[in-house]
């Protein structure tokens, strides 16, 4: 929690607390703070803000800054490091499954769901070759399930005229966004999250198509068309450091 190196730091009692400043998008005037999974603090202000009032508006937040970031590095406490080998814990769409390696002829290489594992086959066991073919096969499952479910949850929207578009993110630290022109961007292995955290990341990033921030008019949309997205949420949060465990 602690970084000499940062150029902006919230000191919060004996602790320094880093935080990155980025432009906020929309109308949005007033200073948003935002807690990544991994203990990340941005903080998100209108472009005429000055420097002060950003320090100032932190400040004020000290104690929900520490708390969340506290939260947040005890949860990655409790995530193991990986090893790719049979037996390890995987996930997807919310549901635990083995990992099954098995050593095969290339010809025979494949991805498959088989019960109660995630069957690699490899050519190469080597725990970086199997971490990229189970990657690449998440990211296959992503494309399907992903673009089904923004599509179905859309036609629910009135604003959304039209089948939304998204691709993958680079950054795989958080679950999604929405550009300006509305395209929505995902983390292809939101998909190992389960289905209610999925549709709320969603409509979470639909709702930006007609509020682009997060004033009370954008909350108020998830309310009215989820209003169990704050416990929904909290659960997300708290699979987070486990979902992104790669």
């Amino acid at each position: 929690m602690t970084s000499d190196d940062a150029q902006n730091v919230l000191v919060y009692g004996a602790e320094r607390i880093p935080y990155s400043v980025q432009a906020s998008k929309g109308k949005k005037r007033k200073v948003a703070i935002h807690v990544e999974p991994d203990g990340k603090v941005i903080v998100e202000a209108p472009p005429e803000a000055s420097q002060a009032s950003i320090e100032a508006a932190v400040k004020r937040r000290g104690r929900w800054v520490y708390e969340h970031v506290k939260d947040s590095l005890r949860r990655q406490e409790h995530v193991l490091e990986r090893n790719y080998v049979s037996g390890e814990a995987v996930f997807y769409l919310g549901r635990r499954y083995k990992l099954k390696v098995l050593e095969v002829p290339k010809a025979d290489r494949s991805v498959k769901l088989r019960g109660g594992y995630i069957e690699v086959r490899s050519e190469n066991t080597d725990p970086q070759v199997i971490r990229g073919r189970l990657r690449g096969w998440y990211k296959v499952r992503a494309q399907t399930y992903l673009g089904k479910r923004l599509e179905v949850i859309g036609e629910r929207l009135p604003w959304i005229a039209q089948r939304p578009q998204f691709y993958f993110m680079d950054t795989e630290k958080r679950w999604g966004g929405c550009s300006v022109d509305g395209t929505v961007q995902l983390n292809p292995f939101l998909v190992k999250a389960p289905r209610d955290c999925i549709d709320y990341v969603l409509l979470h990033e639909l709702c930006h198509h007609k509020e682009h921030n997060h004033s009370p008019a954008f909350y108020a949309l998830l309310d009215r068309y989820d209003p169990n997205w704050k416990a929904t949420k909290l659960k997300l949060d708290d699979m987070a450091e486990l979902l992104l465990n790669e």
